[in-house]
Parts: C-alpha cells; sequence; structure tokens
C-alpha cells in the first residue's frame, strides 16, 4: 500500500507541475506556435525573427506580406496598409537566404487563404548562392517551431528562457501599476535606425578611410556552375511560389545598396559577375505574369548620397517609405521590354561614376533624418514651407511671451519635420527649442548642448509627424531674427517644415 501511495505521490509531484508548466506556455504562447495573441490581456514583445516569425505566419489576420533581410526591417506596415488598402504583417529574416525566406512564404499561402499582396526584398548581394542555403552561424536552429510534431514541442514549452525569461515576466507584468496590454507594432518590429550614423562619415561604412577606385583589376565573369546556381535558385525560391499562386501579387524589388557598395564589386574584380547574375535574375522572374519586380538601382540621386546609407548596402527607412510609394504607383517597374536598357544603364553609370569626388566631397548631414526630409516632398508630395523672416518676426511680434520667442503654424498637419540651423552666441538660459501642439502640451523638444557653443552654425531637426492642426515653435531663450543679435543666446536661420 505504502508502494502504491509512493508512486502515485511521485506522479503527483512530477507530473502536475509539468502540466502547470506546459498550461501556461500554451496559454501565454510568446511565439504563437498554438494560436493568436491574446493582446487583451498580455504585452507582446516582437523581438525574436527566426522563433516568432514562423507563429506570426501562421496565426495572425493579414492579407498583405513583408518579407527579407535585414534591408526589409524598417518598412511600416502602416503605410503599406495606407498605400494598398489592407492589412499587412512585416516578417523579416536578418540575413536570411532566399530559401529560408521562401519557406515561410510557403506557410502564408498555405495558411492564409485572404493574402493577396507580398512584398519581398531581393538581396543583390545573394544572387549567386546555392538554392539549399540556409543561416548556420545562429546557433541552434528552431525548427521544433516549424513543424506540426507535437513531440518536439517540448523544446518550446520547457525552454528555460521561454518559461523564465518571457512567460513569467508577461505574467508579472500584468499586474504592475499602469499595464497596458498589446503587442509590438510591426512598424517597430526589428527597425534598426536607432543607434547607427549614416553619411560618408559613418563608422560602419568606411572603417578604413574612402578607397579609390581601382579599375585596372581583372573582372571576372560568372562560371557556367555559377550560372547554374544562380538559376537554380531563382527557380526555386524565387518563382515556384508566384506560378502555384497566380491569385497573389508578388511585389519583388532588388535591394539598393549604396554607389559605394558597386565601388567595392569594382576594386574586388567581380562587377560584371554581378551584372550577368541580377540579368539572369531578371530574365526569369519576367517570365511570370503575377510577379512586379522593381529595381531602383538606377535612382543615382539616391545611391550616391552616402546620407541614405549607415553603411555600403543599408539604406535608411525613408528609402523603404519611397520604395512603397514607388511600387504602388509601378515606378521603377522592370519589363521585358525596358529590362535590357536599364541593365545598360547600370552598368555604365556604376562603372563610371567618379567615386572618389563624390564622397570626399559629400557633405554629411548633421542631423541624419535631414536626408529623410529632403526625400518627403517625393515620397508624400508635400512642398517643403520655408517661413520667411517676415513671417517670423510678424508672428513673434504677435505672441512674444516670456517663455521664448513663438512661431504659430495654422496647420502643422502635412509636414513631418522641422529644420533649422542655428548659432549659439552665449551661455545665458537654457536655449532650445520646444513644440506645442492645440492643447499647449508640449510635444516635442530640442535643447542646445554645449558642443553646440563653438559660435558655428548647426542644424537642428525636430519629428513633428504625430502633431495635427495648430502649433507653437518657441524658441526658448533665443530670437529668430537676425537684427537683434544682441539681446540673443541663440540665433537661427533657415527655418523650414518639411
Amino acid at each position: 500500500m505504502r508502494s502504491k501511495l509512493w508512486i502515485i505521490g511521485f506522479f503527483i509531484c512530477t507530473f502536475f507541475p509539468l502540466a502547470i508548466v506546459t498550461s501556461w506556455v500554451i496559454i501565454v504562447d510568446p511565439y504563437f506556435h498554438y494560436h493568436k495573441p491574446n493582446t487583451s490581456k498580455y504585452f507582446y514583445s516582437l523581438y525574436n525573427q527566426r522563433s516568432q516569425n514562423d507563429g506570426i505566419t501562421r496565426n495572425f489576420d493579414y492579407e498583405g506580406l513583408i518579407t527579407g533581410t535585414s534591408m526589409t526591417e524598417n518598412f511600416k506596415t502602416s503605410e503599406a496598409e495606407s498605400i494598398f488598402g489592407c492589412g499587412f504583417i512585416k516578417v523579416p529574416y536578418s540575413g536570411g537566404t532566399y530559401k529560408e525566406v521562401n519557406d515561410n512564404l510557403k506557410v502564408a499561402l498555405e495558411h492564409n487563404p485572404d493574402l493577396k499582396i507580398i512584398i519581398r526584398g531581393l538581396d543583390m548581394g545573394k544572387f549567386i548562392e546555392n538554392k539549399d542555403a540556409m543561416r548556420e552561424d545562429l546557433g541552434t536552429y528552431p525548427k521544433y517551431l516549424y513543424n506540426i510534431n507535437p513531440f518536439d514541442d517540448v523544446q518550446y514549452i520547457f525552454n528555460r528562457d521561454v518559461v523564465f525569461k518571457t512567460v513569467y515576466d508577461m505574467e508579472r507584468a500584468t499586474g504592475e501599476e499602469g499595464f497596458s496590454p498589446g503587442i509590438t507594432s510591426f512598424d517597430s518590429y526589428s527597425n534598426w535606425m536607432e543607434g547607427y550614423k549614416f553619411g560618408v562619415n559613418s563608422p560602419t561604412m568606411f572603417p578604413k578611410g574612402i578607397p579609390e577606385t581601382n579599375r585596372s583589376v581583372a573582372q571576372v565573369d560568372l562560371t557556367e556552375e555559377e550560372k547554374e546556381m544562380v538559376l537554380g535558385d531563382v527557380r526555386q525560391n524565387v518563382i515556384s511560389l508566384a506560378k502555384k499562386n497566380p491569385d497573389v501579387t508578388f511585389y519583388y524589388f532588388f535591394t539598393p545598396y549604396s554607389a559605394a557598395w558597386w565601388q567595392s564589386l569594382i576594386n574586388a574584380g567581380t562587377f560584371n559577375k554581378q551584372i550577368e547574375a541580377e540579368q539572369i535574375e531578371i530574365e526569369e522572374i519576367l517570365k511570370v505574369q503575377n510577379i512586379k519586380l522593381y529595381s531602383f538601382n538606377n535612382l543615382t540621386w539616391i545611391t550616391t548620397d552616402l546620407n541614405n546609407y549607415k553603411d555600403r548596402p543599408h539604406h535608411g527607412e525613408w528609402v523603404n517609405s519611397l520604395m512603397l510609394r514607388y511600387m504602388r504607383e509601378e515606378k521603377c517597374l522592370l519589363t521585358k521590354r525596358n529590362y535590357k536598357e536599364y541593365l545598360q544603364t547600370e552598368k555604365e553609370f556604376y562603372w563610371s561614376f567618379d567615386y572618389e569626388d563624390c564622397f570626399n566631397t559629400q557633405e554629411d548631414y548633421e542631423q541624419d533624418y535631414f536626408a529623410a526630409a529632403l526625400l518627403d516632398e517625393e515620397t508624400y508630395g508635400v512642398k517643403p514651407y520655408r517661413i520667411s523672416q517676415s513671417e517670423i518676426e510678424k508672428s513673434i511680434k504677435q505672441n512674444n511671451k516670456s517663455d521664448g520667442k513663438r512661431i504659430i503654424i495654422k496647420d502643422i498637419s502635412d509636414y513631418r519635420y522641422l529644420v533649422s540651423y542655428g548659432k549659439k552666441i552665449n551661455d545665458c538660459g537654457q536655449q532650445g527649442i520646444d513644440i506645442y501642439d492645440e492643447e499647449g502640451k508640449t510635444v516635442s523638444q530640442t535643447l542646445v548642448t554645449p558642443p553646440d557653443s563653438d559660435g558655428e552654425w548647426h542644424q537642428y531637426l525636430i519629428d513633428v509627424s504625430s502633431l495635427e492642426g495648430k502649433a507653437e515653435i518657441v524658441f526658448r531663450g533665443s530670437y529668430a531674427s537676425l537684427s537683434e543679435v544682441e539681446n540673443s543666446g541663440l540665433v537661427f536661420r533657415d527655418i523650414t517644415l518639411y
């Protein structure tokens, strides 16, 4: 009798906790392996692409999907939804191969009959790659999340990090003061903009200095084996799904790397090889009617301006926004009629371009998002509004208060950035720029910091995209007119809304 009780007790003590943990993980399900997120109770952080993307693809509701490598991580689904008129998800795979991205698209098309639009970046640096290549440098790949085998789910359910660092923290957070359930927005998911410097002086652009272009390096062509590799990859991992799903529109685009990347091809002797591989890709893709193929490589006013790039391949999120608009408007669309001319133009430009002169003389914007501001008219159709000196002085005269000199903007709704230039004259007061909304709440603030007291003009930029209606711009401890410099701690010029 005692032995029976001992056995029963053993099973209760062993399996009851396991059952609790199992139920707990399945109910919360931070990787969406079993169901949609319960955003009415928990907050779900999107942070682990290769553990969460499969569940997102299987269990979320959407009609449009954005995918690719890190080149697609800065897309905003809110913009895609506005442009294409349907709900979107974003499931990027940083450094992913064509096969990895395509495998996820298979899941999407198998599980979501409502899927109508796929936007996918085709990395130019991955044209010559084995069709079955996968990332092998990421540690243990979570294959147990990708299959329908319930037995290997123990690697998810009893994963220490999942249970104690994710599920436990999510449960505990629900009891904290001010907690709000929800989920990371797809606009923010995997967006890597924060913390990087853009431009020719970016530490990740030319860490060893600006190189010289060496056109004397022998340029090699594709070998027959490499041609077969390109064909195999594009046929298996790019066009096969489109052929099987004629009711879905596939928006494919070649990722627009910077001119600095093309220079590196010349110096490596692989320039011709790259063009040949691109031609193979284009000719195969254009055989499929429901694929719209785009290339932005000949938008050289973007690719040669390194203010749009943090390193040789990676552009800022403002380029992603422009590409969405262009794809919807069918700008930069490649067709059977124009692709040869496109390739010839591309080849001639990047082979003959004066890289040294461009990079050595190019201005590096003090505020990285000034590159975004300059693209706003092309992307959103809103012309910049430069506030004239007379408008400034009139507004200040009518609205001057003790806390600073105010400029009233009757309707700031269409604008995204305020850009101005300031020079610090002396150290009196706490100087900066404040912006207030219609209700008088401070919505943005830029303080002038000590390094700006060098007597030089500096660029200031404030994001005003969240503002609607009337706004007040306050130049605190300063004056916007150069005619009263002697009374100013800081003077401003060229105040423009983009």
